[in-house]
C-alpha cells in the first residue's frame, strides 16, 4: 500500500508542477499581451483562474497524503497515552474521510452532472462541469489518503503493548 501511495503522490506532485508553470506561462503572456499589445485578456485570465482552482484542490489532496492537512493538535496532544491518542487521531481520520466523501466527492459528482451542460462564457468550447470535475478528483485522491491513513492507524493501535501500558 505504500507504493501506491508513493505513485499517487508522484502523480499528483507532478500534475500540480505542470499546473505551476503553465499558470505562469499563461498569467506571463497576460501581462504581457495587456501591456506591451494593449489586448484585452479574457481567455487568458479564466484560463488562469480555472488552474488555479486546479492546482488548489490538487494540491490540497496532495497535502492529504503527507497529513499537512489542517487539524486542531491540542486534542490529541492532550493526551498522555499513545493509546487514546491513536484511538483519538483514527476518529477524526474517519470524520474528514466522512466529509471528503459527502462534499468533494458526492457533491461534486453532483455539480459536475448538473453544470455538464452549461458552456464556459470566455472559453465556448469548455463546459463548466469540466471545470468542476476537480472536485471529485480531489475527493477521490484525498479520500484514498484518509483510507490509508486510517489503515496506518489501525496498525499503530494492534501493535504490542510494552510493560508501561504503552503501544511501541
Amino acid at each position: 500500500m505504500h507504493t501506491i501511495k508513493l505513485w499517487v503522490d508522484r502523480f499528483l506532485a507532478t500534475i500540480c508542477i505542470t499546473l505551476c508553470g503553465l499558470l505562469t506561462v499563461v498569467v506571463t503572456w497576460q501581462v504581457v499581451n495587456r501591456y506591451v499589445f494593449n489586448g484585452a485578456g479574457a481567455l487568458t485570465e479564466e484560463l488562469a483562474k480555472i488552474m488555479f482552482v486546479w492546482l488548489v484542490l490538487l494540491g490540497a489532496a496532495l497535502l492529504f497524503g503527507e497529513k499537512g492537512h489542517m487539524n486542531i493538535g491540542i486534542f490529541v496532544d492532550a493526551f498522555s497515552s499513545k493509546r487514546l491518542k491513536g484511538m483519538f487521531q483514527l476518529s477524526a481520520d474517519v470524520l474528514i474521510l466522512l466529509f471528503v466523501v459527502a462534499i468533494l466527492l458526492i457533491g461534486g459528482l453532483d455539480a459536475v452532472d448538473r453544470t455538464m451542460r452549461q458552456t464556459n462564457a470566455a472559453i465556448p468550447f469548455l463546459r463548466t462541469g469540466q471545470i468542476y470535475m476537480a472536485l471529485p478528483i480531489c475527493g477521490a485522491f484525498s479520500a484514498y489518503y484518509c483510507l490509508y491513513n486510517i489503515w496506518n492507524d489501525i496498525l499503530q493501535l494492534l501493535r504490542p503493548v510494552s510493560s508501561e501500558g504503552e503501544a511501541k
